[in-house]
């Protein structure tokens, strides 16, 4: 009878033995499961690579004609943000006969290009008209909308110190004229004071 006893508590024993040992291979199975989960998460966060999407402006460019005492005259496609010194890089240079003295007092070489202008380079002894002299000169009556200040655009006809600096703001806002006929869409410039400073302005 004891022995039986003995024999029955042993096995009972040893089924709680294995129930626990389930449980705990139970528990450590679970803990597995969620580890590689995570961990396979991790791994596949890691393997995102973000996407950002640049827009990129194809137009930033213009287009400018230099002539006259050039190694290359032409029209030139440069950078956006390129200068008049880039120009007469482009163009080879100036010319054996250029005269270089109207140029270091008449041209500013720093000066950013604008789409559409017009850049001569004179020769030795060349008269060079005022409204051909598209880069102008401090000495020129030709008032460049694109560089002047309120001062230079107040010496215009019928615009005043205000009208001047709406001038400026627009082409601040707007990176500069494009043509002449813009300046029409500056507020208090209409058709009529356009006819009267048409003749007195360029880029």
């Amino acid at each position: 009878m004891f022995l039986e006893k003995l024999q029955k508590i042993k096995i009972v024993d040893g089924i709680l033995v294995l129930g626990f040992l389930l449980v705990i291979i139970g528990i450590g199975m679970n803990f597995k499961d969620q580890f590689l989960e995570k961990a396979q998460v991790e791994v596949t966060t890691k393997g995102i690579t973000p996407t950002i999407k640049v827009d990129i402006q194809s137009n930033n460019e213009v287009t400018i004609d230099i002539a006259g005492e050039v190694i290359k005259p032409g029209v030139y496609k440069l950078k956006g943000e390129s200068r008049i010194n880039d120009a007469l890089v482009m163009a080879g240079g100036l010319g054996a006969k250029a005269d270089r003295d109207w140029v270091e007092k008449n041209l500013n070489q720093a000066e950013k290009l604008v789409d559409g202008q017009k850049i001569f380079i004179p020769k030795i002894g060349e008269n060079v008209e005022i409204k051909t002299q598209v880069l102008g000169s401090s000495v020129s009556k030709i008032i460049r909308i694109n560089t002047a200040t309120v001062e230079d655009l107040d010496k215009l006809s019928g615009v005043g110190p205000s009208i001047a600096q709406r001038i400026i703001d627009y082409r601040t806002k707007n990176g500069g004229f494009k043509n002449i006929e813009e300046l029409k869409l500056v507020s208090g410039i209409g058709d009529k004071m356009f006819e009267k400073i048409k003749d007195e302005i360029a880029l």
